[in-house]
């Protein structure tokens, strides 16, 4: 029996997702008022979405699993650029191509590498903690963090481990919490504020980059890595309490994520190559919002699901007959 609870967090976090594609695409970071929306949107959406996505770990089909994300991921890393060359005119199929994941699929090859090294770090004591010093220490490392998107896959992995280890106790604490959206409201308001007076740099909120890359000291770097997971921590701790407001809403969507996450990009490069916005910003803002929900609810349906799962078999259906469990 599926968790309506989790479907619903699902639902709000993937929504957030293509609204912050979007903004970036469309809007940018440049406007105040746009760099909060979307700094707050980047301080939760991802490290929440991989929290959850810890808790749905399951080690005895971790092989499986990481198969098929690498099922999806390749074809993709070959769509998505090939797509793009509609309007650059450039594409070429070499190694190259996999070096560097294609915008929102570092996600697919994020899933690969947290799946394998969960599958390893729970059989010890300190898989948080481990986690967590990887976290910190990729911003040490001398060379370029985003070549296979190793600053994020390390920097977000404490998340997935959490998700996967006590994930599913956390969530329901919060949710014996009385009053629990009262807070994750304060809290929200807390981010915001901290977000607009701060104007941070957005490629903390990315995970991409090391401290060097970053132009500040190990010292400086490991503390601002730290803070911002601290703030994305409490910002999961938001989600799941504002959560308890909607009442087991937007189900389809929740249960239907990974076609959303997969294919709105293509609507997201589409719509911002022939729209321009020059506007008042709020107006911006809504008009994203707007083709967000209208994304997210064609996407949401039955036979885009149907459609991954079946691009998926050129790998899966070798693999079933090998009998991998």
């Amino acid at each position: 029996m599926r968790d309506t609870y989790l479907d619903t967090s699902k639902a709000v976090l993937i929504f957030l997702v293509v609204l912050g594609h979007f903004l970036e695409r469309m809007v940018g970071w440049s406007d105040p008022v746009a760099h909060t929306v979307l700094g707050t949107i980047y301080f939760v959406h991802m490290p929440a979405f991989i929290f959850i996505s810890g808790m749905l770990f399951k080690d005895k089909n971790w092989m499986k699993n990481i198969l098929f994300f690498i099922s999806l991921y390749i074809p993709f890393q070959i769509l998505f650029p090939a797509f793009d060359a509609i309007w650059t005119g450039t594409f070429q199929i070499n190694w190259n191509l996999f070096e560097r994941p294609y915008w929102i699929l570092w996600y697919l090859l994020g899933m690969m590498v947290w799946t394998a090294l969960t599958h390893f770090l729970i059989k010890t004591k300190f898989a948080v903690w481990i986690a967590l010093i990887l976290a910190l220490c990729i911003g040490l490392s001398p060379w370029n963090n985003y070549q296979y998107s190793i600053g994020r896959i390390f920097t977000f992995l404490s998340f997935f481990v959490i998700g996967a280890v006590y994930g599913k106790a956390i969530i329901q604490n919060i949710r014996s919490i009385r009053y629990a959206e009262c807070f994750g409201l304060l809290i929200l308001f807390g981010i915001v504020s901290f977000v607009y007076l701060s104007q941070i740099n957005q490629f903390w909120l990315y995970g991409s980059l090391s401290y060097q890359q970053l132009k500040v000291s190990a010292f400086d770097g490991t503390l601002m890595r730290l803070g911002c997971m601290a703030i994305s921590s409490l910002g999961i701790v938001t989600i799941f309490a504002v959560i308890k407001l909607f009442q087991s809403r937007f189900l389809k969507l929740g249960t239907n994520t990974l076609p959303v996450y997969l294919l709105h990009g293509f609507v997201v490069i589409f719509i911002s190559k022939y729209w321009k916005l020059d506007s008042h910003i709020l107006i911006e803002i809504i008009v994203c919002i707007g083709l967000s929900m209208m994304t997210c609810w064609i996407l949401q349906q039955q036979f885009f699901d149907m459609l991954l799962r079946k691009m998926s078999l050129w790998l899966m259906k070798p693999i079933a007959k090998l009998g991998l469990k």
